[in-house]
């Protein structure tokens, strides 16, 4: 069996500040999860988190700033809209729950960074047997 692949969207704020901190502490997650950065959960189009399903990964992980810690104020909000969206089309599509999750992040949060990536991809792990 190969090994699973997880893409990570990342917010360009707290999320990829908490991914750059986890790399400058050198702290590790599983080889084969793919952190994508985009400036705002927010602006994500569910055609683009289906496209990395069709693209051959088997789950989505989907990093963003807090409630009320917003770059933009008003991005996480949207985020979770959208991934209302893009959870009914994954499920017509035949996409597993657990396949696909919404998180949030503080920034400079290394440590979480690599416990929520790593949770998501043993997850994926769990639920492909």
């Amino acid at each position: 069996m190969t090994e699973p692949r997880v893409v990570v969207f990342t917010c360009n704020w707290s999320a990829y500040s908490a991914l750059e901190t986890a790399g400058s502490k050198r702290l590790a997650y599983p080889t084969s999860v793919r952190p994508i950065r985009v400036m705002c959960l927010g602006r994500l189009h569910p055609g683009l988190v289906l496209k990395a399903f069709e693209s051959g990964a088997d789950g989505v992980l989907l990093l963003g700033c807090p409630p009320d810690e917003c770059h933009y104020e008003f991005g996480n909000r949207r985020a979770e809209e959208l991934f209302q969206e893009t959870k009914a089309l994954a499920h017509l599509l035949g996409i597993e729950d657990e396949r696909l999750k919404l998180d949030w992040i503080e920034a400079g949060e290394g440590e979480a960074f690599v416990q929520k990536v790593t949770e998501f991809y043993r997850q994926v792990v769990d639920g492909s047997h």
